[in-house]
């Protein structure tokens, strides 16, 4: 590499170049943060471990590898929904679109654990567990997104940390809120149009949402630091022209971040360096593209049950010994789960073009 090359590296091109470049580790990246929260659950988790051990907790401070891995959904979330409305603002579409990318796996998901896994995990007598209305409740509370619920009737009562059977939803009615915002902002032709009204708009809004946890007993609300993600993802998508994502920036962020590790300012400058670092991962490296689907969002949603139910029948005890057995599980879930039931539901997107393409047949 020249001298010249590293430069180029170093200096980076805008957000702008990289997606219109058509090249990106979305994909991978995605995967990537589903990991992550399968390793931090495995510390939640564990009879053997603490949180404290989480070994990016230890490295950085101030979050856990779970807490990452959905930071870093959300940064990218923001990115690609703000995006989609502006290459597509259609609400039909675009509602559309975001309801059957979320919506088939998590009902298969949550019917599934309560159904199966529930019914062979339970304590109570088969007849008890299918009458007992918070059964029922689970399925149709968390596949709406409108009441989460969090366990089942004598199910996972006995794991050592707790008796949740999937904690992994609670960002699910966050990041609908969220399409919702971007729906009603775009409605308003905020943004294909006056890029700097928009931000404000955005920026009104997100101080809105992150105002009311200040005044709880925690300094700042995990859903809140969410919101702040996906519109950090959101605002690079509508400066797009002027953003640089560089190695440089990458560097010195870091830099500016670990000076500070000792100080209040650290926090929010960790969290500016992972947000600015997601960006960066999704289109700086070459890392080879996916070819076997996007495992990501199965991955999320059967993650937490499959390392409960190794928990409940197998024992498993050390953080290390539930990731490494969940990993491999989940990951053939997801593939199932992308293959037979969010890739033919993405299909839906567009019903009239696929309803042109389709042969006619003679009635």
């Amino acid at each position: 590499m020249t001298r010249g090359d590293l430069l180029a590296a170093l200096r980076g091109r805008t957000l702008a170049a990289c997606i219109e470049s058509g090249r990106d580790n979305m994909t991978a990246l995605r995967l990537l943060a589903a990991l992550l929260v399968l390793l931090g659950h495995s510390y939640v988790l564990s009879a053997t471990a603490t949180v404290a051990s989480d070994p990016l907790h230890r490295l950085l401070g101030n979050t856990y590898s779970h807490f990452i891995g959905v930071m870093m959904f959300f940064a990218i979330s923001g990115l690609l929904i703000t995006l989609a409305w502006q290459r597509r603002p259609q609400i039909g579409y675009f509602l559309r679109s975001r309801a059957l990318r979320i919506l088939p796996a998590l009902l298969v998901c949550v019917s599934a654990c309560a159904l199966i896994l529930g019914a062979a995990a339970t304590t109570l007598p088969l007849h008890d567990y299918f009458a007992a209305p918070a059964t029922w409740a689970y399925i149709a509370g968390n596949a709406s997104l409108i009441d989460l619920r969090w366990t089942l009737p004598g199910v996972f009562a006995a794991n050592p940390s707790t008796d949740f059977v999937n904690g992994s939803l609670w960002t699910l009615p966050i990041e609908a809120g969220l399409y919702l915002v971007v729906a009603a902002i775009g409605l308003a032709g905020l943004l294909t149009r006056q890029r700097w009204l928009a931000t404000l708009v955005i920026a009104i809004l997100a101080t809105i949402w992150l105002a009311k946890p200040l005044t709880a007993e925690r300094p700042l609300a995990t859903d809140a630091i969410l919101v702040s993600f996906f519109v950090f993802g959101a605002l690079c998508c509508i400066h797009r022209a002027v953003l640089p994502i560089s190695t440089a920036a990458l560097i010195a962020l870091a830099a500016v971040a670990w000076s500070v590790r000792d100080s209040l300012l650290y926090a929010p400058l960790l969290g500016l360096w992972i947000a600015y670092a997601t960006l960066w991962l999704a289109y700086v490296p070459r890392i080879p593209q996916i070819r076997f689907g996007d495992l990501s969002y199965g991955t999320y949603l059967w993650g937490f049950p499959v390392q409960q139910a190794l928990i409940h029948w197998f024992e498993a005890r050390s953080a290390w010994e539930i990731f490494f057995y969940a990993t491999p599980v989940a990951l053939l879930l997801a593939a199932a789960s992308w293959h037979l039931i969010e890739q033919p539901a993405l299909r839906l997107k567009n019903p009239r073009a696929r309803q042109a393409a389709s042969p006619r047949t003679a009635g």
